[in-house]
């Protein structure tokens, strides 16, 4: 059973808006619709001009427009290619909620802000759009750590003007590192910030590979858990399993921390998101029968372990 998340989430986004002129885009035009970037890091805009002026109509024009980005290859559309959009209402205070179906929740975390971001940012433009929720077969969207997201205006999500060309995000998470005597994982909460050209599942095991030093506020005795020469070769997400390639470093011991530490640290640590229940292992693209010299078995998925974890 998945462990309760306790750290409270708190939403900054920096959405990266690469206004790239195509076609009608321009200051001119009445709206912008806003995709993603081919490599799913930041919002491009595209301008378009409407005859419509009535509001319902309008959702249902920018909508149809966000579900085709056919034409350009520079963008994809926010997460139409994914989920289906079983329906919208607008509420007597200008709330607009959309209705996803189930796939919506299989989107990467930080995809998924991408889109929602592009969606809000693209329907509040229109009169009498105040704010946009996201719902999940009639049940509210929450984030990685369960707290609905609600609803959401441009405001939730800030353009940078810096012209840095990245997006960024702050939130809270959690990592595993072994308690003083080696033989225990202690859960700690840290913030992180990434800018979506890393994953979160990438930045989390880079964490546990730099160890406990630099994380501040932590107070407890601890150990890092894995080898500091290791090396992330690959890691990718796919219907909640989590695929690691590392380098061989990985296989060596760490001095005074058993050996299965190493290996549910990271588990223990992606199993946190609500995207992973499982983590699956290769070392230099090959499948390892053993962990290094011991005889844990490290060919087969590996699922959250809360025994060996000091409470």
């Amino acid at each position: 059973m998945k462990m309760k998340i306790i750290c409270t989430y708190i939403l900054i986004i920096a959405a990266v808006l690469s206004l790239l002129g195509c076609g009608s885009s321009g200051d001119d035009s009445k709206f912008k619709l806003f995709y993603l970037s081919k490599e799913e890091n930041q919002l491009y805009s595209r301008g378009y001009d409407s005859e419509t002026t009535d509001r319902d109509k309008l959702v249902d024009e920018l909508l149809a427009k966000l579900k085709d980005a056919s034409g350009d290859r520079d963008i994809i559309t926010p997460g139409f290619d994914t989920a289906k959009l079983l329906g919208w209402s607008i509420s007597d205070e200008n709330n607009l909620t959309l209705n996803f179906n189930s796939d919506y929740t299989t989107i990467p975390t930080i995809k998924e802000i991408l889109c929602r971001a592009a969606i809000v940012k693209t329907l509040c433009q229109i009169d009498g759009i105040d704010t946009v929720e996201f719902n999940i077969e009639g049940d509210p969207l929450t984030d990685i750590n369960g707290q609905q997201t609600g609803f959401m205006s441009e405001e939730t999500f800030v353009d940078n003007t810096s012209g840095e060309t990245t997006y960024k995000q702050t939130i809270n998470a959690t990592v595993y590192f072994a308690d003083d005597s080696g033989k225990h994982l202690v859960k700690i909460p840290i913030n992180m910030t990434f800018d979506g050209t890393i994953s979160m599942e990438q930045l989390l095991v880079e964490q546990l590979i730099k160890g406990p030093a630099d994380i501040k506020g932590v107070t407890t005795v601890l150990k890092a858990v894995i080898p500091e020469n290791t090396v992330i070769n690959h890691i990718t997400v796919k219907e909640k399993v989590c695929y690691i390639d590392m380098s061989k470093d990985f296989l060596a011991a760490v001095e005074g921390v058993k050996r299965e530490l190493t290996i549910y640290s990271i588990v223990n640590s992606l199993a946190e998101l609500s995207d992973i229940n499982k983590v699956q292992f290769t070392i230099d693209g090959e499948t390892v029968r053993y962990f290094g010299d011991s005889n844990i078995p490290f060919d087969v998925p590996f699922e959250r372990n809360l025994e060996i974890v000091k409470e």
